[in-house]
């Protein structure tokens, strides 16, 4: 298993009121994966005072066959106005995914998570999406997304609309979108909106055709479309040189001028409101507070004032807020007369502020009522905890300073987040708690220090775990995720995440197994863990009954990595035994637990046991494409050790199909990854020796190792020399002193004239 990418246990999610939250939450069909609030998935419906603006709409459309649209304005410009117009007008006849990025959205599964159901909905024909929530962060740019961008290349035309996109702060998370604009099929139109400039190479995309861009000054009124506006749409009966008056005041802004159609409508004096309207943002932030807010009563003021505190908010929600009923009905008004006020879905559930708006009603409320702020976030942390939506809650539970709550929620539901690969999520969250009480909090080191090694972050895991056993070994009794205490939570992690070291991983394996009884959720994991640990030292009929014990008492709870994982090594064992039908038999049921519960995608051990049963039955090329799946899904997600014998196993195959110089290649890398273990066990040694002897050890080509032939063959790719050390699992001084070698042996001074030569002399 070593598996950094997924948790090994399943956590059933919290219950909901499904009525109530129908409208927000969309979980993932087949298991309880990252939530989906269709509010994001769904562009603000168009108003009747919206002036269709048919030449931009006209500039929209020519994007269909440029990499990027994109549409960059300042606040009040009308970016999502006109996009949610476009939809309005053609997405009956073409494929519209729309996603309304936020804050919450910097974690690459909860991004595309949203992306990928945005894209389902609009084609519903759409299939073969490995599920995001079995795949770690890192594995959404190089496992999700190229297979996302095929699929997309085999459909129609589609548009991909990413709404306020200068939400989403820099990380992953943006980077795939980067990613995923230079790599997207033609038929994709990529429409981005941002107040800001994008992390995109704009200047090459206008060099070679590839970019329509709307910027403000293309979305300002002209005098035309704001008679059309004022007179047309809204009746107001403005004279022409009035309207000419308005335009050069407000700049064309939108904003300015819908501000100033609504006091038009009351104004005594048209002409004379005209000529003393000024449509500068401090103009009309001014004009929001002293004419649009001041307008309502004051239950309608103290509505907004408190609900401006939150991105999104509902009727329920805000009578928790209020402690009062009645709110949803204020609401449905409030948004049939304020252009501000924003209906997030088609039944008027959930709502939003424009962000002009939005900002100034908080700015106000924080003059008016200090502390009061937290207070909301404290009630709305409440509301959401008792709906079952807990991101939400402990989101507001940070923004309250609430540390105590947000601790409480973290603890209680974090292997739900982990489950779903939402670990940019959880750390981010562990990085917002003050230092003092990540320090001593427990709780939080164990949390920290699993999903980091889950992230596939070593060094920053050991840091956590050093300060869980500085901290000594409190007695909290059984821990709110399953473990019976922290020296067995931090036993077994130790044991699940070897880094190339059987030494103390058995130890920590037995010890974990000793402490987690029958009962314990963890116990199943345990059992592999001490199976594990017997099999890669060389007594599989001493980890055999650990496998079986571990497929056994993971199958009640339904931990379906655990139970795969098992039954591979089963399987494994016994054909290293000469027991070819128990083989056979324990392979396919491997691979149909995979199936069936959707690990197959992250557990390679399972590809590697059906290989291995057919190379004996049918021989090597039919055990190859498997034996690839499976070093695909160790590259993702497994330790050294699991990398280095699939390596050599494929390696084995590849030579008995006549393909000597890959498996050189293979070899040479298990063995620069051999390199950094500790104690990696006498099972991979000795299938390293076996293939050693088999391809007669270096190659001796040019003079090149075979460490230096793989490293050779991943100059030639995309990888930098950091990356070809994290792939190798070396140091980055290794990875340049062995390319400085390579010129040195092939007599270049470069990157680029390496790989000419060595493609000249047949080494590549």
């Amino acid at each position: 298993m070593g598996n950094p990418g997924k948790l090994p246990w399943v956590v059933d999610p919290p219950a909901a009121d499904e009525e109530l939250m129908s409208d927000l939450i969309d979980t993932q069909a087949a298991e309880w994966g990252p939530s989906v609030l269709l509010t994001k998935l769904r562009p603000p419906p168009v108003r009747d005072e919206t002036l269709p603006r048919q030449r931009l709409l006209t500039r929209l459309r020519s994007g269909a066959h440029a990499r990027l649209t994109l549409v960059a304005a300042p606040a009040g410009s009308g970016k999502t106005t006109l996009l949610a117009e476009w939809y309005a007008a053609d997405h009956i006849e073409t494929p519209f995914a729309w996603v309304s990025v936020d804050e919450g959205d910097n974690d690459p599964v909860v991004l595309w998570s949203h992306v990928i159901e945005a894209v389902r909905r609009a084609d519903p024909g759409l299939t073969g999406i490995p599920p995001l929530s079995l795949l770690g962060d890192a594995s959404v740019l190089d496992a999700v997304l190229p297979i996302l961008v095929n699929r997309l290349s085999e459909r129609g035309r589609l548009v991909l609309v990413l709404d306020d996109f200068h939400r989403l702060p820099a990380g992953l998370a943006r980077d795939s979108v980067v990613w995923f604009k230079n790599h997207a099929p033609p038929s994709v139109q990529l429409v981005v909106s941002t107040r800001t400039e994008p992390p995109f190479s704009l200047p090459s995309l206008r060099a070679h055709g590839d970019l329509v861009e709307l910027r403000g000054n293309d979305l300002r009124f002209t005098i035309e479309e704001a008679a059309a506006l004022l007179n047309g749409r809204l009746h107001l009966g403005v004279p022409d040189e009035d309207i000419a008056v308005l335009v050069a005041r407000t700049e064309g802004w939108p904003a300015g001028v819908y501000l100033a159609a609504l006091s038009l409508e009351r104004a005594t004096d048209p002409r004379e409101f005209v000529m003393r309207f000024g449509g500068s943002h401090r103009h009309v932030m001014d004009f929001l507070a002293d004419e649009v807010f001041a307008s309502y009563d004051a239950p309608s003021q103290e509505l907004m004032l408190r609900a401006s505190v939150l991105d999104r908010f509902s009727g329920p929600l805000c009578d928790a807020i209020f402690e009062h009923d009645g709110t949803g009905a204020m609401l449905a008004e409030l948004s049939r007369t304020n252009l501000f006020l924003i209906p997030l879905d088609g039944e008027a559930n959930w709502y939003r502020f424009h962000h002009l708006f939005g900002e100034l009603l908080k700015l106000e409320f924080e003059r008016q009522t200090p502390g009061g702020v937290e207070e909301i976030h404290r009630r709305a942390s409440a509301w959401h905890a008792d709906n079952g939506t807990v991101a939400e809650a402990i989101e507001h539970a940070l923004a309250a300073g609430a540390f105590e709550e947000a601790a409480d929620l973290l603890v209680s539901s974090w292997p739900l987040f982990g489950n779903t690969s939402r670990t940019t999520t959880l750390l981010n969250w562990v990085k917002r708690f003050p230092d003092e009480m990540r320090r001593n909090d427990v709780r939080l080191l164990i949390i920290a220090a699993w999903v980091l090694s889950l992230a596939g972050l070593r060094s920053e895991a050991v840091v956590e775990i050093d300060a869980i056993e500085r901290l000594g070994k409190p007695d909290f009794g059984p821990l709110v995720d399953g473990f019976n205490s922290v020296e067995s939570s931090v036993a077994l992690l130790r044991a699940i995440f070897a880094w190339g070291d059987l030494g103390p991983q058995l130890v920590n394996a037995r010890r974990a197994a000793e402490l987690e009884g029958a009962d314990s959720p963890w116990r199943c994991v345990a059992c592999w863990a001490v199976g594990w640990g017997l099999y890669c030292r060389g007594e599989p009929e001493e980890a055999d009954p650990w496998f079986e014990e571990a497929a056994a008492s993971g199958t009640p709870v339904e931990q379906w990595i655990v139970v795969g994982s098992a039954l591979a090594y089963r399987s494994i064992i016994a054909g290293e035994r000469g027991m070819g039908e128990q083989q056979q038999h324990l392979a396919e049921d491997a691979a149909e637990i995979g199936r069936a519960s959707g690990v197959d995608e992250i557990t390679g051990e399972i590809h590697l046991a059906v290989a291995e049963s057919l190379l004996v039955r049918e021989g090597p090329r039919e055990a190859l494409p498997l034996l690839e799946a499976a070093l695909t899904s160790h590259r993702r997600f497994g330790q050294p050790i699991d990398l280095a014998v699939a390596l050599l196993r494929y390696a084995s195959v590849l030579r008995m199909v006549g393909q000597h110089s890959h498996a050189s290649g293979a070899v040479a890398e298990a063995q620069t990854i051999l390199d950094t273990c500790p104690n990696p066990g006498v099972v991979v040694q000795h299938l390293l020796e076996r293939e050693l002897a088999s391809t007669g050890g270096a190659s001796g080509a040019r003079g090149l190792s075979e460490r230096e032939l793989v490293v050779l063959r991943l100059l030639t790719g995309p990888l930098s020399e950091n990356d070809i050390a994290r792939e190798l699992y070396v140091s980055r001084n290794t990875v340049h002193s062995q390319t400085q070698s390579i010129y040195r042996k092939l007599g270049v001074s470069s990157r680029a004239a390496a790989i000419a030569a060595a493609r000249s002399c047949g080494l590549i």
